[in-house]
């Protein structure tokens, strides 16, 4: 190992010499491919979250290099434990703290030493931080759960194997027990064959490789049908070992995103280890602050925390069944009960297995749901005898029900109990059993669930609680404002505290079948725990309450809970005994919820939050779930000081906006910087990740669809994102795809436009977020019109629209928060999509809901349309109809002419008839709902589809190459000719054959040495040009004359008239229409000279153009671009100039105005 100890100046000048040596440093021979670790005091932060005065959000220069130098020298933080703030100021007045200290290690050092740790101690007489760091020895060696790998499952003699010893065991007693005893046989077997053919597989891997390397060599060296068979054998015993080596890895790793195959067994291997070391725990810290430390210590002690937790004795419930029935409105009708009570076909069961998520954590059995879906025509019949013996019986066989409790950090530096999150690994035979009874939970369940509660349920959305919360605190931060108040409860260990015997009453209070409620009670209370440290089982311990947390059912039985709850606080509020916030008086909304997370939203008095926590107390002595105080916190507006005074006597910590809820900050203003930092900051820490540079170019693609799509859509979903937090966040996107890093600038091969158009139009299947961030946010206009019982859209009905006011009409107020305002902006996007279907009339606006052929009436008639009609502009559609007719005005116009004709044809509304509802329509075709990928089909910029597209990303290709073989057919190759054009000075001579310049199609088409190699293949991929001749090109421009900017566009067709390429571009400061028609033949003569075409045929519809170039006239506007065309025109072979009409070049001509649209396109 290398050890490098640092002492930094405190100059900044000083400390670029420094960090420049510790890059030189990271390439340095005596470094490389050895563990190194560089500690000590570096007088430098690396986040704003390091030093305690920072907001925690803008980055200053100084961190910024910092962090650019450790990107560069490849190291990355080391695990910690102990003192954040490494260092402060002694300042009693002015206290001022930093992490200023810190251990840095490179990959290696992470391999060598998973276990190794930082401990920062406390600064004793010093100002900074002691400083250790521990390679802490690992755990004793003792026997390690069995876990199945699912490469075994790839061993062609793997179910011959699992079939004979199936078969062979012989057992007796029930279905139950059978399955339980022979899944006990097969380990002994799975063991056996897994350590006699692919132990130590990183090994055995290596030493095949070299066999191949050898029998290869030997080949070559003797060509002869034996060496060539020894060659074909090791090769096939290679390829199995290598891929189950990358399956063993990408187990592992736990990466679900990324697909097992495409080239990236390094970066499963690094995540594999990085998970080991973040899990790995150390050490931990008593109640009294006392560290533990030794495995066995740290095992009795975490056995011990959750057995006082789970395992304690309940007392007597302190409520009665009518308590609950009163309080929960729902019954289950009787086609529900027989429904609950129906018996589980084995076809059911079978696609219980078969729909579990795969690459998960195996329960206490160790096997996964991939050894039974692939096993399931060996153990299928006799597995699905003992799940009916469940439902039969009743009973479940406690071994099924034993569970591994799994600690996640939920904070870096975790160190105390509180600090890890237990998550329940369950047996695969059991959750299939909790699947199926969760299937029919749902059923039923959302009717049952106020929709003052969003999670789990479907069809509801976790933001509308953050839209609708916003709103509501909406001028909190004002002084003239009504008194209002807001109290953010946080529960005490919520999934772990309910008890039983409420959720019992809870679901006979829905008149649940007493058969159904019983089975759900045998899966709770049959539960048994073991605590999985450091790769260690230890303990055996039952429970008495909670809910596991992995358990299917735990979500949807922690709802029905808190609807409980949800009913006594409204029943509170109903008989006053808390009192409304002023905002939600007239809608009597209460509170919000999402889970555990519940904000309580009251007028601001103490006799009221008096109310609210005898209500907390009530509720945690019926279910076990108490509040915790000290996370709890308080907001408030519009209050004397007596009232501040007297509500702080509850202890409550007072909160000040913005607040963060659900991990959205709660604003009613457009977002700045501050607020969508954690966004860059989330994108940002995922890229410079030290494992993600491992990813090929194919897995940084899923990394970016999955992850990181995933991440902002949660943000774009609730928000209008500000432009330049779009930009910045592509330019990080791009950064990363072509360099995997985003320290620097790079040259990006492919414009980011061209990667986010889908793969049939040339792109690789990203999406532009501005586009999706519209198309997101079109789904809460899609909620003011589906009817869907939402709290935000009654909120907004009440307090925005009013009674007679349409959406569509409603003006923009300078009060309105800045959401309502982004989407009163996008009615303008959102009128093509919402139809509407007339029943009684009563609802949908005469003039501005889309009811007829002709689209709303307003734009149809104009704004004179209500007056010559003598229909008033906020009628409804049963406004203007009478038991004699329609009442509407003699037409005075073809339009209105034509409104008459056809409501004469039409049946008139009717109160018989059911309620307007509205559609959702793309292109013609109404969508179930609201469709996110249809409506982000309409609203992308779009592209004619390439003809090569199924040879690059058919099925079955493998990413990696996928991915090149784009960027080839875009001639976005490093060619020797591309790389001059940049500007290097090099010899453009192709290295093959010595005799062309290297372009893409000469390496691939007509060099000799790749005629030899490549010609059936890339006859087979559609490589192969058409002739030059064949080619015609069609141009034109569209220009705006207040603007002065054009748009250009410029289409390659072959005698067959098949597309062959096609181009367009925009430009500013063009003079007239003449010059763009000229802009855009020159750039399609650039294209074309590009792509190596001699000989072309340009048709446009410009005959000043052609007459200007043919003559040679001089025009002072056009005498630069004229010179340039003529040049161009020189270098080919063969060209020719066309006149067609407009009608004929209507292609062109239409995809022109699109380009100058798109240029000038306004953005919310």
């Amino acid at each position: 190992m290398v050890l490098s100890f640092v002492y930094a100046s405190t100059d900044e000048v000083t400390r670029q010499i420094l960090w420049n040596e510790i890059v030189d440093f990271s390439n340095d021979p005596c470094v490389i491919d050895k563990p190194w670790t560089v500690l000590g005091d570096f007088n430098q932060i690396l986040h704003p979250s390091e030093h305690s005065t920072s907001d925690g959000f803008n980055v200053d220069r100084p961190t910024r290099i910092f962090r650019e130098t450790i990107l560069l020298a490849s190291l990355t933080d080391l695990s910690f434990r102990g003192n954040t703030f490494t260092w402060w100021n002694k300042r009693s007045r002015a206290p001022v703290a930093k992490k200023l200290d810190r251990i840095l290690v490179n990959d290696k050092w992470t391999t060598t030493f998973p276990s190794s740790l930082g401990l920062f101690g406390e600064p004793d007489f010093s100002d900074h931080s002691s400083c250790e760091l521990s390679l802490m020895s690992a755990s004793p060696r003792s026997k390690k759960p069995f876990r199945f790998n699912n490469f075994l499952l790839k061993d062609e003699n793997f179910l011959s194997l699992i079939c004979l010893k199936w078969f062979s065991t012989s057992v007796t007693g029930s279905a139950m027990y059978r399955v339980s005893v022979k899944l006990k046989a097969l380990k002994k077997v799975i063991r056996d064959f897994s350590r006699d053919n692919y132990s130590d597989i990183e090994k055995r891997t290596k030493e095949a490789h070299d066999a191949l390397l050898l029998a290869q060599s030997v080949l070559l060296a003797s060509p002869c049908p034996s060496n060539a068979a020894i060659e074909a054998e090791t090769q096939r015993k290679w390829r199995i070992l290598a891929e189950a080596e990358a399956s063993f890895f990408y187990q592992r790793s736990r990466v679900n995103w990324l697909r097992e195959g495409d080239m990236n067994s390094s970066y499963f291997h690094k995540m594999a280890s990085a998970r080991q070391s973040l899990n790995h725990i150390h050490f931990l810290s008593d109640p009294v602050g006392d560290r533990i430390e030794g495995q066995q210590n740290l095992e009795n002690h975490c056995v011990e925390y959750f057995q006082s937790n789970l395992g304690s004795e309940q007392g007597l419930p302190l409520f009665e069944q009518a308590d609950i029935s009163n309080l929960l409105s729902y019954r289950c009708s009787p086609a529900q009960q027989v429904s609950l009570d129906t018996p589980f076909s084995s076809e059911q069961i079978k696609n219980a297995f078969f729909s579990l998520p795969r690459n998960k954590a195996s329960g206490p059995d160790g096997f996964s749901p991939e050894f039974f879906c692939a096993c399931w025509p060996i153990i299928g019949g006799e597995v699905t005898e003992a799940i009916h013996e469940f439902f039969t019986s009743g009973k479940l066989l406690k071994q099924w029900n034993a569970t591994n409790l799994v600690l996640i950090p939920k904070i870096t530096n975790a160190s105390s109990m509180s600090d890890f999150r237990p998550i329940s690994c369950l047996n695969t035979v059991y959750k299939v059993i909790s699947k199926l009874l969760t299937d029919r939970l749902k059923d039923f369940l959302p009717a049952a669930i106020s929709h003052s509660q969003s999670a789990f349920m479907p069809g509801r959305l976790f933001l509308e609680n953050v839209l609708l919360a916003t709103e509501l605190v909406h001028g909190y931060n004002k002084k003239n404002i009504a008194p209002s108040s807001m109290l953010k409860v946080d529960l005490r260990k919520a999934f772990d505290s309910v008890r039983w015997d409420f959720i019992v009453s809870a679901l006979r209070a829905l008149n649940v079948p007493e058969k159904f409620t019983c089975w759900i009670l045998e899966c709770l209370s049959t539960a048994s725990f073991s605590v999985i440290l450091n790769g260690h089982s230890a303990g055996h311990f039952w429970s008495s309450k909670g809910l596991r947390q992995g358990d299917p059912m735990s979500p949807y039985l922690f709802v029905l809970a808190m609807e409980v709850f949800s009913g006594l606080l409204q029943s509170r509020y109903t008989s006053g005994y808390i009192a409304y916030h002023p905002k939600t008086s007239q809608l009597e909304i209460s509170h919000l919820m999402f889970a555990d997370d519940v904000m309580i939203f009251f007028d601001g008095k103490s006799s009221s939050l008096h109310g609210i926590v005898e209500s907390l107390e009530d509720f945690a002595g019926w279910s076990g779930l108490l509040m915790n105080t000290n996370k709890t916190q308080l907001y408030h507006a519009g209050l004397s000081q007596s009232e501040s005074d007297s509500m702080a006597s509850y202890g409550f910590k007072l909160g000040s906006l913005p607040v963060r809820y659900l991990g959205l900050p709660l604003m009613s203003r457009k977002l700045t910087i501050a607020e969508y930092a954690p966004l860059i900051e989330k994108i940002t820490a995922r890229f410079n990740s030290w494992v993600v540079r491992l990813l090929s170019f194919a897995g940084r693609v899923q990394l970016l669809a999955s992850v990181i799509s995933g991440i902002v859509n949660f943000w774009i979903s609730s928000f209008i994102l500000p432009l330049g937090c779009i930009k910045k966040i592509e330019s990080l996107c791009s950064r990363f795809l072509w360099s995997s890093r985003i320290d620097k600038k790079g040259i990006a091969k492919v414009a980011w436009s061209q990667v986010c158009l889908p793969k049939a139009e040339g792109g690789i299947g990203l999406r532009r977020f501005a586009v999706s961030n519209r198309t997101l946010y079109l789904r809460m206009i899609w909620l003011l019109f589906s009817n869907s019982g939402s709290l935000w859209v009654a909120w907004h009905k009440q307090h925005s629209l009013g009674k007679s006011t349409s959406f569509w009409n409603q003006p923009e107020k300078p009060h309105d928060s800045w959401n309502w305002k982004c989407l009163l902006r996008l009615r303008v996007v959102a009128e093509r999509f919402i139809r509407c279907n007339v029943g009684n009339g009563r609802d949908a606006s005469f003039w501005f809901d889309n009811w007829t052929p002709f689209g709303p009436l307003i734009k149809f008639l104009g704004n004179e349309g209500p007056r010559d009609l003598r229909v008033h502009l906020n009628a409804k559609i049963s406004d203007v109809c009478t038991s004699e007719g329609w009442s509407i005005a003699d037409p005075r116009s073809d339009q209105a002419l034509s409104l008459h004709t056809h409501l004469t044809n039409i049946s008139m509304p009717s109160d018989a008839q059911d309620l307007d509802s509205y559609d959702w329509v793309v292109d013609n075709k109404v969508c179930q709902g609201f469709s996110a990928a249809a409506t982000w089909s309409a609203l992308r910029p779009s592209s004619a589809p390439v003809p090569w597209a199924r040879a690059v990303w058919f099925k079955g290709a493998t990413p990696k190459h996928a991915f090149h073989l784009w960027t080839a057919h875009l001639d976005r190759l490093p060619t020797k000719v591309r790389l001059a054009s940049w500007g290097m000075q090099i010899d453009t001579t192709c290295g093959l054959c010595s005799l062309h310049p290297e372009t893409r199609d000469h390496l691939f088409l007509s060099c000799d040495f790749a005629n030899f190699l490549c010609i059936p293949r890339s006859e087979a991929l559609s490589l192969v040009l058409p002739q030059c001749e064949d080619f015609t090109c069609f141009t034109d421009a569209a220009w705006n004359t207040f603007s002065g900017s054009c748009g250009m566009r410029w289409i390659f067709k072959t005698q067959h008239q098949r597309v062959i390429h096609q181009g367009s571009s925009s430009r500013l400061h063009t003079p007239s229409a003449l010059a763009a028609e000229a802009f855009a033949f020159k750039s399609a003569l650039t294209a074309a000279l590009r792509m190596e075409f001699t000989s072309i045929t340009v048709c446009l519809d410009s005959q000043v153009l052609i007459s200007l170039f043919n003559t040679e006239t001089t025009s002072n506007e056009l005498q630069g671009i004229l010179h340039d065309m003529t040049c161009l025109c020189r270098s080919l072979l063969y060209f020719k100039f066309c006149f067609i009409s407009r009608l004929a070049n209507m292609s062109a001509d239409a995809i022109a105005k699109e380009a100058l649209f798109s240029f000038d396109f306004p953005v919310v």
